[in-house]
């Protein structure tokens, strides 16, 4: 009988703890707002900004927050961890989505945006890990390929190309210069990601 009503606390025990961690999670995704598809405990977020985040190639969406800056690159997650690595809105790094960026060189491409540079070309160096966990780099030049006006914001298209491939990501800026929105490059297997930056 002692058996059968221990039994039956911890069952009854295990589906308590059970409510209170989908109840927490529920809270999460209505508090901050994030989305992801593996409900995960909420990231520490240090801002009310939000990105909202798709990958054509693979259908993946999401909403991430801003949980990291160090200088002038700004690490955002989504609730299952992955992470978006920014300097100034330039992709430099992602973690989480398996065919990842592990760096790249913003430098010349702020250059370009901000037009200090005039049309370039100016190199830009990206690293990633191959199939075997070994970092392979490639250099680009890159330079800008048109300057517009597209809904009140300007927008950059600049055009990157080394001996291998050619890619063009795509910049809107507001009238302060800041990066709202953008068409970025991760690399060959996810292709581009498409962001949009909101309060």
């Amino acid at each position: 009988m002692m058996t059968r009503l221990f039994l039956l606390a911890r069952a009854g025990g295990v589906a308590l703890l059970a409510a209170l961690a989908l109840g927490g999670c529920e809270r999460a995704l209505t508090s901050f707002d994030l989305v992801g598809n593996v409900a995960a405990t909420a990231p520490d977020l240090i801002g009310p900004e939000r990105l909202d985040v798709v990958i054509p190639a693979t259908g993946a969406q999401a909403r991430l927050g801003p949980v990291a800056r160090n200088g002038d690159v700004t690490v955002w997650q989504t609730l299952d961890g992955i992470t978006l690595s920014l300097r100034q809105g330039v992709l430099v790094g992602t973690r989480g989505l398996g065919d990842d960026l592990m760096s790249a060189d913003a430098e010349g491409i702020l250059r370009l945006l901000r037009g200090t540079a005039g049309d370039g070309p100016l190199p830009h160096i990206r690293s990633r890990l191959d199939g075997e966990d070994r970092t392979v780099f490639r250099s680009y030049q890159c330079r800008r390929s048109a300057v517009s006006t597209d809904a009140g914001l300007r927008r950059v298209d600049i055009l990157c190309i080394s001996p291998s491939d050619r890619h063009t990501n795509i910049y809107w800026l507001d009238s302060r210069g800041v990066i709202v929105r953008s068409r970025q490059w991760i690399g060959p297997t996810l292709g581009h990601m498409d962001a949009v930056r909101t309060q």
